[in-house]
């Protein structure tokens, strides 16, 4: 039987004796837990002293309030997708832009404002990331220089990648990521060339984990390469690379602006499949190593537009993707020489194999008047 609560024995008593740790005496609020601590704590602080603090604490609170007030009827600086569009400050009087003013552009994401896939409000801010992240990660021109490996040692070994490609059936996405992966390497780290088909196929092995569903092993990747290099040299030089390149593999490829190129100039397939192709032989030419994929996407689409008479280079074109056909006639000159050089050397002929029609229908459309035509000074 319990003993008897008295006032000697109650709970308060020995809080205010303290004989019992304050952990141990009950499960005393949050909200009381000061109180009981401090019992005394106020006993020795004058009644004076207390007034004036209460009066400055409630002079603080009434200036915060204040404050409070002054900043939400202050208008919104931006705009919220979350806000009611009854409380968005109205912007009809803001000037326009002049583009749109007096060229009278049309919005080509318009039409997929109701698909959250397209991405219509941002795309724009979006390909603007993506050229900045070309600029910042930008290969130099020539940068084999001084170095065992050559550009034709380079173009060999992209044309073997491309029959890889082939093989496994990879995307083209995954092929330029595998070039551009290759060019940031070795552009820093001089291999000797007994090691440069394991930096390339490292770079794809790396691509296809990036852009592939279902990526090949890294057996398979030993496999194509005849038994030259096992799976544990393969596994060491992607540890190299990824560390050399501080795991940095944003940098854009060509096939994301020609999308956008095609969508802006609605072209049709042919004009899709032959850009893509040119952009194929224009990644074998290693004095295009340095121009950014953008300008390399535009160049390919504008190329393709004038082989198949489809149109030109118009005043929308050169609005969303920012190059002129003045800035585009020097990359497509080159596009159309190195061209030229894969028709007739036999070391290069895979990018042939890959697209039969597409160089079929290039040799039917009198390569040579396109080109001395494209050549010429006087036509820019």
């Amino acid at each position: 039987m319990s003993p008897r609560i008295t006032r000697a024995n109650s709970r308060h008593a020995l809080v205010q004796k303290a004989e019992v740790p304050y952990l141990l005496r009950s499960r005393v609020p949050l909200g009381n837990a000061s109180n009981v601590i401090g019992v005394n704590r106020g006993a020795d602080v004058p009644k004076r002293q207390k007034a004036v603090r209460v009066k400055q604490n409630a002079k603080a609170n009434c200036v915060s309030k204040q404050l409070c007030l002054f900043y939400y009827q202050q208008p919104v600086p931006h705009t919220d997708v979350c806000q009611d569009s009854k409380h968005l400050p109205k912007q009809a009087d803001a000037p326009q832009a002049f583009s749109s003013l007096l060229l009278n552009i049309p919005d080509v994401d318009s039409a997929d404002a109701g698909d959250a896939q397209m991405c219509s409000e941002y795309v724009c801010d979006i390909y603007a990331y993506l050229q900045q992240l070309e600029v910042s990660m930008a290969i130099r021109p020539r940068y084999l220089e001084g170095q065992e490996v050559s550009g034709n040692m380079r173009a060999v070994a992209i044309d073997w990648l491309m029959q890889v490609q082939r093989e496994f059936k990879l995307r083209q996405e995954t092929l330029f990521m595998t070039v551009s992966i290759a060019d940031c390497f070795l552009q820093n780290n001089p291999v000797p060339k007994k090691y440069l088909q394991l930096v390339c196929v490292t770079a794809m092995l790396i691509a296809s984990k990036y852009e592939e569903i279902y990526p090949p092993t890294v057996g398979d990747f030993a496999f194509v390469t005849d038994g030259a290099y096992t799976c544990g040299d393969i596994r060491r030089m992607e540890r190299i690379v990824l560390k050399r390149l501080n795991y940095s593999l944003g940098r854009p490829v060509p096939t994301h602006f020609l999308q956008r190129a095609c969508k802006i100039g609605q072209a049709g397939p042919r004009e899709h499949e032959l850009a893509s192709f040119l952009m194929e032989v224009a990644v074998l030419d290693y004095d295009l190593v340095h121009v950014p994929p953008s300008l390399m996407a535009a160049a390919a689409f504008a190329a393709s537009l004038r082989i198949l008479g489809s149109g030109q280079w118009n005043k929308n074109l050169e609005h969303y993707t920012g190059y002129s056909e003045e800035t585009l006639a020097p990359v497509m000159q080159a596009i159309i020489r190195m061209l030229e050089k894969v028709t007739d050397q036999c070391k290069l002929q895979e990018i042939k194999h890959k697209y039969v029609k597409v160089s079929s229908s290039i040799c039917k459309a009198d390569v040579d008047r396109f080109s001395s035509d494209l050549l010429c000074k006087d036509r820019f």
